[in-house]
């Protein structure tokens, strides 16, 4: 089996995915640049087209990590950049397959 794909589809998630890499270099080599803040990871995802209320799903399902400065319960939540990226390339793969098999 192959997939056949357009060519905007394949630009499209070829642009994610190095974006993804580009900004896991940068959490490897400067990791205190690549946190965001929740609010700012809500608009990234909403940017790419996901609803801000994934946010907390992809942390419940474990695809991705909160960390809190404090156990303060209203302690400034972080993320990382570059598992935001990376999971978002994946799911637009997984959905460029999964519109295969329609």
């Amino acid at each position: 089996m192959y997939l056949e794909i357009s060519l905007q589809q394949l630009l499209e998630w070829t642009k994610q995915a190095v974006e993804a890499g580009v900004q896991a270099y940068i959490k490897h080599t400067e990791p205190l640049s690549d946190r965001i803040k929740q609010a700012d990871a809500k608009r990234y995802i909403a940017r790419m087209g996901y609803q801000p209320v994934m946010l907390r799903k992809w942390v419940d399902a474990g695809l991705i990590t909160r960390v809190k400065t404090s156990e303060k319960q209203n302690a400034a939540a972080w993320y990382s950049l570059a598992d935001i990226k990376n999971l978002i390339s994946s799911l637009q793969l997984k959905e460029i397959c999964n519109n295969q098999d329609n």
